[in-house]
């Protein structure tokens, strides 16, 4: 069996991007990797990558940055925060090119995909489908409400109860986007590309239920993952990962260790403009700052499995 991965990136994250697919091929058998990046460092790299079961791929060739950009033109007459949004404009570009391509591959294969942040590593194997649907992960460690609003404009209901979908990873079926087109896309004007449909789902849904700025307020992770759960309505499975406190990149006893205690996958957020993630890639995590992490985290994760468990149960029965 295949496994097919999308990810979009800058050059910043190349040394991640080998790192994690030589651990996907220590997991997996079979491996498609799909990366889109800028036109501009195309060249950059398919020089720095060459690897058989990677294809590198132009944004322009999934949606040009233009034509997003006008379509976030044409309806941002009414916002009150324009400034504030232009400055994250490419944000919720890469976001759409994600969604288009994983939607144009699925239609055009008929095959499995996962979307995946090019800053994550995989550190422990994880079964992302069960037949022809998606296994549902969920974390405890995120809750942004901005995004479940956005989400209510585009599904129009949210599942009774839910945690987030935030892991730095989605799958989808064929059958999930099937229910996605179907239900919340298939609307769209059918003579325009489905980048372009997702770019106006994406700026429709934010204008119209946020009237002030607060902050991200799409989630390419949440909304997919909360179609497919109201897809099928299987129990979320909590998923522990490392993110949030790092400063530096973890060592080969530190990633044995992680594993080991069930951590999936590292991620390392070296584009966020704070003490701790500037410069992280050069640096080394200390043991001190990485077990503290490591344990607060174990444990509170386990605290609020059972709540979780419990609360599953309670709004499934009602």
């Amino acid at each position: 069996m295949n496994i097919n991965i999308c990810q979009v990136s800058l050059n910043k994250d190349i040394p991640l991007i080998i790192e994690n697919f030589k651990n996907f091929k220590k997991f997996y058998e079979n491996i498609n990797l799909f990366i889109i990046c800028p036109k501009n460092q195309l060249g950059e790299f398919k020089q720095k990558i060459n690897f058989d079961e990677i294809r590198i791929i132009s944004e322009e060739e999934i949606l040009e940055f233009k034509k997003f950009e006008i379509i976030y033109k044409n309806l941002n007459k009414e916002i009150q925060y324009r400034e504030q949004f232009n400055k994250r404009l490419k944000w919720y570009y890469q976001q759409a090119l994600k969604i288009t391509f994983s939607f144009n591959f699925i239609k055009e294969t008929g095959q499995n995909i996962v979307i995946w942040d090019a800053d994550t590593i995989i550190l422990k194997k994880i079964s992302f489908f069960k037949q022809d649907i998606s296994v549902k992960y969920g974390n405890f460690f995120e809750f942004h409400k901005a995004y479940y609003i956005t989400n209510e404009y585009i599904l129009k209901k949210l599942p009774n109860y839910y945690i987030s979908f935030l892991n730095q990873f989605i799958a989808i079926t064929k059958s999930e986007y099937i229910f996605f087109i179907e239900n919340f896309l298939r609307e769209k004007s059918q003579n325009i590309s489905t980048g372009e449909k997702i770019s106006e789902l994406i700026f429709s849904s934010v204008f119209n239920k946020h009237k002030t700025y607060n902050g991200s307020l799409f989630s390419e992770y949440e909304l997919i993952g909360q179609s497919n759960y109201l897809f099928r309505n299987e129990k979320q499975k909590p998923i522990l990962f490392l993110r949030f406190g790092l400063d530096g990149m973890l060592n080969e006893g530190q990633k044995i260790i992680a594993s080991l205690l069930g951590y999936k996958h590292v991620t390392y957020e070296h584009n966020h403009p704070n003490e701790k993630s500037y410069g992280m890639l050069s640096r080394i995590q200390s043991w001190r700052g990485f077990l503290k992490i490591l344990f607060k985290n174990f444990f509170k994760f386990y605290l609020r499995y059972f709540k979780h468990i419990l609360m599953y149960n309670f709004y499934r029965n009602k």
